[in-house]
């Protein structure tokens, strides 16, 4: 059962965004940057504890007027402080730029693979901002799989046959491939779960290794006004 760590990861949070000059001040449980949405926390979680070692879970939420959505970054390391740092170091490296891509233009942007683009979808136009492909394994990333291009048509395709009737979207697409074999892709839209690209992800070409692997990608579609 995950516990709830009495430890403060927003202050690690905040000094993170100051680093790329996106200043948060505080209201009530989140974090502002100018008093505007959206609105930012964290959260740490204990999800195993082995005794020589914590499996840690961190979990960054975005808050908006109708709604949120949480990105969540797992590590295992030897204290709680030492897998929180850890976790914070996936976020930095996949999501934090495709944050302050899409929502703080005040911050300060490094070339990290974040790409934009225009996508129309059920006669609307949606601003769509693509994060990297955080990528973690003991492989050569190239060696997982052919094309990588592959997994992010296949993400692309299945958000356009969706209906979308909010205003906001984060897609968060991940594939593992553990040391025994087992294999897991998950999808989620606004936190709930995203079958169809489950199934259409795991039937992708990944390479059958001995050794762990995991690819995460996040999409995040705000519809445009007309």
């Amino acid at each position: 059962m995950s516990k709830l760590l009495d430890i403060d990861v927003n202050r690690e949070l905040v000094e993170i965004l100051r680093q790329y000059d996106v200043v948060l001040e505080p209201m009530e449980e989140y974090f502002f940057a100018n008093n505007m949405f959206p609105g930012i926390t964290a959260r740490a979680f204990e999800m195993e504890n082995f005794g020589e070692s914590v499996v840690v879970q961190l979990d960054i939420i975005m808050l908006f007027p109708n709604g949120s959505f949480v990105e969540s970054f797992v590590a295992q390391e030897a204290t709680h402080e030492e897998a929180i740092s850890v976790a914070f170091q996936q976020f930095e490296v996949n999501v934090l730029h495709t944050f302050i891509t899409a929502f703080w233009e005040q911050g300060k942007k490094i070339e990290n693979g974040v790409g934009t683009d225009i996508w129309e979808i059920n006669d609307s136009q949606w601003q769509v901002v693509v994060s990297n492909f955080a990528y973690r394994g003991v492989e050569e990333f190239d060696n997982i799989i052919d094309d990588i291009d592959t997994m992010f048509d296949t993400i692309e395709k299945s958000i356009k046959s969706l209906s979308l009737t909010e205003d906001i979207y984060a897609i968060r697409t991940v594939y593992t491939n553990s040391s025994n074999g087992q294999k897991v892709a998950e999808a989620y839209i606004n936190n709930e779960p995203f079958l169809e690209l489950e199934e259409a992800v795991s039937k992708l070409d990944w390479k059958d290794v001995d050794s762990f692997y995991s690819v995460r990608n996040l999409v995040l579609l705000m519809r445009l006004q007309n």
